[in-house]
Formats: structure tokens, sequence, C-alpha cells
């Protein structure tokens, strides 16, 4: 009994996340459970995926149709679960039994759900598959808990460094920045009276920790190493950046999408975000702007968004990995990752379609996805998020200097994990 309750009070921790260009908002009911009709999968495996879309539900129930149309033994049919009622659909589901056979869930929630115990172990069939090694190492690393995989990574973004071309011809620099101090040199010449001149979101979400663990990550630390002088360094960098007033106070609250806002107004030179604001920053900006890897201290680092998909342990598994199969392969993979507006999880899909090598911006981001490392991974996060989001939100504002901030978030972190 004592298990039982440790466990559903585990589940109900896991987070869905949004800030890293997820699918949420609302569907109506007409839209759930779509596929095969009764009659039409009479005779046939019925499996059964959760997933989180709303405005790409329509597409991913035609990929769905179009694999049930392809074979006579398998019918996929889907069940929208909102961002908010993931998490209590998932203790309600394993309580009653009644999970189902496939998951589509945020990179971040992967190695939750196999901490668990409600997902199997695909490890084996992704081996005698022999496509393993095709899929981008930081997308692939977020699905594997204790060495074994537990989902495929269906889509995929990352963050880089935009910046304003007018802005930078302006202040007399040629070239995007490359290392942190060029960073700081940049963020100096291009701030002004009405401009600032660099920003990163530091609100108290998942959006601070996806935008500052490049600069964890490119000092040479991690998660499991916040009071080590590299990660202290990361945070004294970032602070000095807003003490020297190149960025501003507006970033403890800001989102991905008010930094958009500002960056297409004119007021922000460079900003740290996603590709899934190529499209916005296009259609409304009047100038050229740029895309590159974010700065580095060490190396070049980024982190990954987007979706994973794994298998119940007790659901069809065998008829569930023959989708996951169809769904990952190639041209799914091609063809779903750009109709979705994310990247494709294969390397050999982003390197040789067309559309990623050759649309302006968007192929600027192959080379970061590259580089791009899995948050975490850990059977925590959402947990070990919010230990940094306070370190953060604690160093920005002054409260504790950077290396008490990330002591004390090391502190739980280490609790958490033991």
């Amino acid at each position: 009994m004592k298990k039982m309750l440790f466990f559903l009070f585990s589940i109900a921790l896991i987070l869905i996340i949004s800030a890293c260009g997820g699918d949420d908002g609302s569907i109506t009911p007409e839209d759930n459970n779509e596929g095969d009709s009764a009659e039409e999968s009479e005779g046939k495996t019925e499996v059964l995926l959760w997933h989180h879309y709303t405005s790409s539900a329509e597409l991913l129930n035609k990929f769905l149709e179009e694999f049930n149309n392809s074979q006579e033994d398998i019918v996929v049919k889907s069940e929208y679960v909102p961002f908010s009622e993931m998490n209590r659909q998932l203790s309600v589901g394993t309580a009653g039994d009644s999970l189902p056979d496939m998951i589509l869930a945020d990179t971040v929630n992967n190695v939750s759900m196999a901490s668990m115990g409600i997902l199997a172990d695909l490890t084996d069939r992704i081996n005698e598959w022999g496509e393993g090694d095709q899929f981008l190492n930081g997308p692939m690393n977020s699905t594997v808990y204790k060495d074994k995989n537990y989902g495929l990574p269906l889509t995929t973004n990352s963050l880089g460094l935009f910046y304003n071309k007018n802005l930078f011809e302006e202040a007399g620099i040629e070239e995007p920045p490359t290392t942190w101090g060029e960073l700081e040199e940049a963020a100096n010449k291009l701030t002004t009276d009405t401009v600032k001149g660099f920003g990163l979101s530091a609100v108290k979400s998942e959006e601070s920790t996806f935008q500052f663990y490049p600069f964890i990550y490119s000092a040479g630390a991690s998660y499991k190493e916040l009071e080590t002088p590299e990660a202290i360094k990361s945070f004294e960098f970032i602070d000095g950046l807003l003490e020297e007033g190149y960025m501003s106070q507006d970033v403890l609250t800001a989102t991905q999408d008010d930094l958009t806002r500002m960056f297409v107004e004119g007021d922000l030179a460079m900003m740290v975000n996603g590709p899934w604001m190529i499209d916005r920053i296009s259609e409304s900006a009047d100038f050229e702007y740029g895309i590159t890897y974010i700065p580095k201290d060490q190396e070049f680092a980024s982190v990954t968004g987007g979706d994973n998909v794994s298998i119940t342990k007790d659901g069809n598994v065998d008829a569930a990995w023959e989708f996951m199969k169809w769904l990952l392969a190639p041209e799914q993979n091609e063809k779903f990752a750009m109709d979705t507006g994310y990247y494709p999880t294969r390397t050999d899909v982003l390197h040789e379609a067309e559309y990623w090598k050759n649309e302006e911006l968007v192929k600027e981001f192959i080379p970061i996805m590259e580089v791009a490392e899995a948050r975490g991974p850990s059977a925590n996060w959402p947990k070990v998020s919010e230990a940094i989001q306070l370190a953060i939100q604690e160093t920005l504002t002054d409260t504790k200097t950077a290396e008490q901030a990330l002591t004390d978030a090391a502190a739980k972190i280490k609790e958490l994990e033991e």
C-alpha cells in the first residue's frame, strides 16, 4: 500500500512543460478518439495514443490514418489529454489500470515516466531495428533512464542567438559574437537609451531553465555540478550583463514570447530563442536578422525541446512498436517535423532533406542541433528545474550571490537524486 501511494504521489509530480514551443490549448470533444471506427478496427489490434496536441492534432490524426490504411493488422487511435490534465490522467490511469498503449509527451517527462515503471524498455527493439544511431544525440539521450531507452524522439528544436543585423551595422559590429567576451562587448556597443544589447528569459518557470542551461553546459557543468566554479561562472556572467545595464530588468518576468516582441519592435538587439519564432519575426520585423550559435565559454552548447513518444509496459507493445518504427522512419520523420514546425530527430533527414538545407534562417539551426543536449535527463526534472529557477531569480535580484544560490540549489538537487 505504501509503495502504491508513493508511486501515485511521484506520478503527480510530472509536469507537462510548455516552455520549449510545446503545442497546448483547447480542443473540442469531437477531436478525441480519432482513428478508425469500431467497425473498421474489428479484427485488428488496437493501439491508443495519448497526446497533448491542439493545433497539430489534425495533422497527427492524418498520420494515424495513413498508417492504419497502410496495413491490415493494427489500428492506432488518438486521445487528446490537455497539458494541465496529463499528470492527473496518468495517476488515474495507473490506479485504474487504464493507461494508453502509447504516450506522446514533452522530452523532459520521458525519464520521469520511466522512473515510475509505467514505460516499456525499448532498448533491445531499437538495437534490433538498427536505426537508433540515426537519431541526434541530444534528443535520443532524453529517452535514456538507467542506460535503457524508454522511447524515441519524435520532434525536436533548440535555442540559438538571434541578432538584429541593422543594429549591428549601426554599432559598427561586423560579425555576431562567438564567445562570452565578445557577447559582452557587443551588448555594450548595442545598448542605448532605447535599446538593450541582449536578452534572455529569466522568468520563474521552465523557460528560464531552458534558456540558462546552454550557458551552464558551455562552461562545462550540468545540473549535477551547480556548486562548481564552472556553473557559478555562468551565472555570474549573466548577472554581470544585467548589472552593467546591457539587459533589462524585465528579463526577470519576460517569457520567450516577450523577448520576441521586444526584438521585433527593435528594443532588443540580441536574444536567445528558438526556431518556432522564425515565422513570427520574419512576418513582423522591418529589419534583417540572423541566427547563430549561443556564444560560448568552453564550447558551443544548446538544449533540446520537443516531444518523445513512448510505449507503456502493459500496453499492446508489439503493435505499438510497429507503429513507432513507421512513424520514425525517414519519410514520416521529415514530413511530421516540417508540418509541425519542428526539426527532424534523425540526422540523415536533417542533413539530406532539401527544406532544412536550403530554407533561409531555418538552416542556421542545423549545426546548433548537432551540439544541443537534453535537459537533465532526470527522473526528478520538474523539481530539479524549480531549484535552478530559484537560483536564477536569487542571483539576478541580488538576494544571494551566484555561489550561494547555486550551492543551495545543488543541495536541494542532491536530496532529490539520493
